[in-house]
Formats: structure tokens, C-alpha cells, sequence
């Protein structure tokens, strides 16, 4: 096993096409574990302690305040370092265990790594059933009526998914209608030399955009994003949003090509301001204003037209802090998405989560975690009514340096080997993933906390993703925080072929269950 920490669950995935053994603990599927409130008391970060009256319930500190946290079904907090089974926590109803809860003076999060967990103790009960798949009747793609909750589920469409072979190329009638309430193209581009709008590729987008703003018809809201991780790279956006006459330019360009491409609005994705692709040394300090400054032009240019405008932005509190003014993007966008993954990839040097829910004891960055920086961004001015929740349907993928150290924060040399229809490495699509899982022998470890989703390891290769049990569960946090939807990354990268035997777009399929009552019957897969 290498060096998997306790507490870890571990599943052996043997290498078959019909069947697969499951060795694992019968640990409760989680429920909602959002935070319900806040004592108001001062703490220490990371600080857990119990509820005085409730078994179920602990508080964690966040940010300095103590929020109220709740064990997943049927445990019980054992009142110093993690959920249990209620015979062994000592824990009674209507009283807990004696732990004081006086608060700790406030810290100031510390910028140096945090220590790897050392406790001896496992962090959740141990292995002990063996459980046989469940046989799953697979639906098939039907119009369906669904009531409207209210929740969005933004789905990005990419234009390059269509140059994949065989079963991996993603089109324009491949998107279930029935699974988004609103879609957005991506993408188009910045003209660096006339900063205007500009398709990214004549080829694809010739016929493509005719074809998704067709789905309007079916109700469903569909924008064209602007930006994205490679366009981003370079000036040209802080050229744009720096210069007034530039901007009023875009502005009145931006409405005509929406127009004549009958889309609903626009998608701003520069990747960042004062931030370029992250770097916070390239960008101008005017580029967090001057940002803002653009979103309250386009906004007013947008209203008379009735377009929309919205934003997808970064997870780190790091270029929240210095890229946006975020009661300007609050007052002036329809909503905006926040990127919570892509925490930890092949850069690092070491295997790392894609998206962590929530902090994990060897995370070297508190803050990188969903829970933290969607609290971060209400802290600094965000209406949760306006943020949506940025999934991902994608793993980062890293070659490990050796094949015996597989487990959190270990030593990678560089990028995961390249999915056979994504060819790029680094990443692999859910449906790379869970055919490694189902048919390939991979390894899956999950963290039965729930603070992150599962890890996959077979041989020097590794894969961080979340699976249908993390994607329900952060679509279940969605609806406790009262955030305004989900978003995923990306339609192409979910089994919508149902490769993996579950069903089309399980992934989604799973988001839609939960925020908007789909009607379909969830087949329960385990993967």
C-alpha cells in the first residue's frame, strides 16, 4: 500500500469487464455536512470541538469563528479528532463527550506548511464488508419535464472536444438538454490587436454556435465565454480593461456579435486580473479596478437588451485579494462561478487533490479547499445567492517518482499519462478515470471524512478526481449554503457515451438529482 495514512478507505478495483469486488467499510454515504451556523466565539483555525447537546454535531473553526459541523449518518463525534461508531465515542443522546469548548485566542493562518498527520488512530472506522456491485438498469435519453428549483446548473460546452477520436469526440448533439439550465460556449477570443471578440475557431464555430443557441429553444439560457486559460496568457486583456475607449469599443462590438449569433449574453473568463495565469507579478495593480470598471460598462451596455453577464473566477483567496473588487462583481453580474478545482496538478511535484472540499490534515494550504473559498468570497462581499459552485468532471493525473509512495503529497516527476481520447497529459476525463478504476486495476482510496474525493493509483501513474458520491455530496452543500447553483467542467469530460456502465452523464445526472429533482431513477453506482 505504500504510504496511504490511516483513516484512508481503501478499494481494491480487480481487473474485469463484468464484475467488481469492492472491498470497503459499509460507511454511511455522506450527507449534508455545510456549515449550519456560526457561535460567533473566537478560535483558532482548525480547531475542532464538540456541540454541548448533539452527538452528531462538532464545530470546526473557519476563519476564526467556530461553525457547527455534523458527522455523517448514524456517527457520532468521539469529542477529540473524528467521527466514530456511537458505542465506541462514549456519547449519549442530549449530552457529548467532556472536551471544553472555550476558544482559542485567534491566529493568523499560518503561510508555512502544515505538519503531515501523525496520529496512530484511524480517522473513521476500519475496513470490514465486502460489498458486490449493484446491477444497474442504464436510462435512456428522453425530453424530460423538470420542475424549476430555482438552482442553476451551468454546463460549459468546448469547442475543441469535437477533434477527439472515436468515442471521446463531444458535438453539439451530444448535450442532454434536459441536464442544464444554462450552457456556455467556450470559447471565443480577444483579437490582441483590435481587442475585440473574435470567434477562437472559424472552423468549428462556423456551424456549432447555430447549433448549441438552437437548445434555446428547449428554455435553456446559452452565452459565449470570452477568455479561458491560454487566451489569458499575455497583455492584451489588461490592455483592454486599462484603456476606457478600448472598452467602450468591446462594449458596442460585444452586443452586435452576440446578436448575430443569437447567444443570451456573455461569459468573462480572463484567468486573472493583476494575475496573469496566476503569476501576481505581471499584471498592473489597475487591472483589479480597471476590471471592475469594465463589468459596470458592460453591465449597463448589456441591460437595454436584456443580455446576461457573468464571470468565471479564481479559488484562491490569493487573487481575490488583488484581482477583483468583488462588491462590483457582486452588484453587476447575474452570477458568478467560481473555479473551485485545479487546486493541486503536476505542477506541484506532488500528488495532490483536484478539488478538495475541505481542509485535510497534510494540506500544506488551508485555503485550498471549496468550503473555505466560497466562505472566502462571501467574507469579501459576494451574495451567496449570486455564486456558483464550480465542479469538476475531469482528475488531475501525475507520474509518480515511485511506484510504491502512492499517497497524498508524494513525489511526482511530472504529468499522468495522456487519456486515450483526451491525449493530453496531466488529466484524464471522468470516463478515463472510471474505466482505469473498473477495468484496469486501479486502486481507489477515499477519504471517508469526506474532505476530499477519492485518489486512484496503479503502477507510477495517480489520479486525484471526485466521483458521483463527492459530486452529490457537494451538490447536497449547494442547497444548505443557499448558493445559486453548480457549474461544471466540462460536458465532454463526463461518461456521456456510458462507457463505464452507470449511465449517460452520471456525473451531471447526479448534480441534477439533487438541485433540480430530476425524475430519472438514480441507479446508486459506486464509482
Amino acid at each position: 500500500m505504500g504510504i496511504v495514512k490511516p483513516g484512508m478507505t481503501v478499494i481494491r478495483q480487480e481487473t474485469t469487464t463484468t464484475a467488481v469486488s469492492v472491498v470497503t467499510s459499509r460507511t454511511p454515504t455522506p450527507n449534508t455536512v455545510a456549515p449550519a451556523h456560526s457561535t460567533g466565539a473566537e478560535c483558532q483555525n482548525g480547531r475542532r470541538v464538540s456541540h454541548p447537546t448533539n452527538c452528531n454535531l462538532f464545530y470546526e473553526c473557519l476563519f476564526g469563528k467556530l461553525e457547527e459541523r455534523r458527522c455523517f449518518e448514524g456517527l457520532h463525534w468521539n469529542g477529540k479528532d473524528r467521527c466514530d461508531w456511537p458505542d465506541k465515542t462514549g456519547c449519549t443522546a442530549g449530552s457529548s463527550p467532556s472536551v471544553s469548548v472555550t476558544a482559542a485566542p485567534p491566529a493568523v493562518p499560518s503561510t508555512t506548511p502544515t505538519p503531515s498527520s501523525t496520529t496512530s488512530n484511524p480517522w473513521w472506522p476500519r475496513p470490514t464488508t465486502t460489498l458486490k456491485p449493484a446491477t444497474t438498469t442504464i436510462s435512456t435519453h428522453i425530453e424530460t419535464i423538470i420542475p424549476d428549483t430555482g438552482y442553476k446548473v451551468v454546463c460549459y460546452f468546448t469547442n475543441w472536444a469535437w477533434y477527439r477520436q472515436g468515442s471521446g469526440k463531444y458535438r453539439p448533439e451530444d448535450i442532454d438538454p434536459n441536464l442544464c439550465t444554462h450552457i456556455v460556449y467556450g470559447f471565443a477570443v480577444l483579437d490582441g490587436i483590435r481587442l475585440l471578440i473574435k470567434p477562437h475557431d472559424t472552423w468549428a464555430d462556423n456551424k456549432f454556435y447555430e447549433k448549441v443557441v438552437a437548445l434555446r429553444a428547449r428554455g435553456i439560457k446559452v452565452t459565449i465565454a470570452i477568455g479561458g486559460w491560454n487566451d489569458s496568457a499575455g497583455d492584451k486583456y489588461s490592455r483592454l480593461v486599462n484603456n476606457p475607449e478600448a472598452r467602450r469599443k468591446f462594449n458596442e462590438h460585444v452586443i452586435e456579435f452576440i446578436k448575430r449569433h443569437n447567444f443570451d449574453g456573455l461569459d468573462l473568463d480572463w484567468e486573472y486580473p493583476v494575475c496573469w495565469q496566476v503569476n501576481c507579478k505581471k499584471g498592473p495593480a489597475s487591472d483589479k479596478a480597471a476590471f471592475a470598471e469594465w463589468i459596470k460598462e458592460v453591465h449597463y451596455a448589456f441591460k437595454p437588451h436584456g443580455l446576461l453577464l457573468s464571470a468565471a473566477v479564481s479559488p484562491s483567496n490569493k487573487v481575490i485579494d488583488v484581482g477583483y473588487d468583488v462588491p462590483a462583481l457582486n452588484r453587476y453580474l447575474d452570477w458568478i462561478a467560481v473555479m473551485t478545482y485545479d487546486y493541486h496538478g503536476h505542477w506541484d511535484k506532488k500528488t495532490g487533490h483536484v478539488a478538495p472540499m475541505y481542509v485535510h490534515p497534510d494540506d500544506e494550504n488551508i485555503y485550498f479547499n471549496t468550503q473555505l473559498q466560497i466562505h472566502y468570497w462571501m467574507e469579501k462581499g459576494a451574495d451567496r445567492k449570486k455564486l456558483v459552485l464550480g465542479m469538476p468532471l475531469c482528475g488531475q493525473s501525475f507520474s509518480l517518482a515511485s511506484a510504491s509512495n502512492n499517497g497524498l503529497n508524494q513525489k511526482a516527476y511530472g504529468r499522468g499519462t495522456a487519456g486515450e481520447f483526451t491525449r493530453a497529459g496531466g488529466f484524464l476525463a471522468y470516463y478515463g478515470v472510471c474505466d482505469r478504476v473498473l477495468n484496469r486495476g486501479y486502486t481507489v482510496v477515499k477519504d471517508p471524512e469526506g474532505r476530499m474525493g477519492p485518489y486512484a493509483y496503479s503502477g507510477n501513474q495517480w489520479v486525484g478526481y471526485d466521483d458521483i458520491a463527492m459530486i452529490r455530496y457537494k451538490s447536497e452543500w449547494i442547497k444548505q449554503m443557499g448558493l445559486a447553483g453548480g457549474m461544471i467542467w466540462a460536458l465532454d469530460l463526463d461518461d456521456f457515451k456510458n462507457r463505464c456502465g452507470c449511465e449517460p452523464h452520471p456525473l451531471l445526472r447526479t448534480i441534477n438529482r439533487v438541485l433540480r429533482s430530476h425524475p430519472d431513477p438514480d441507479p446508486k453506482c459506486n464509482m
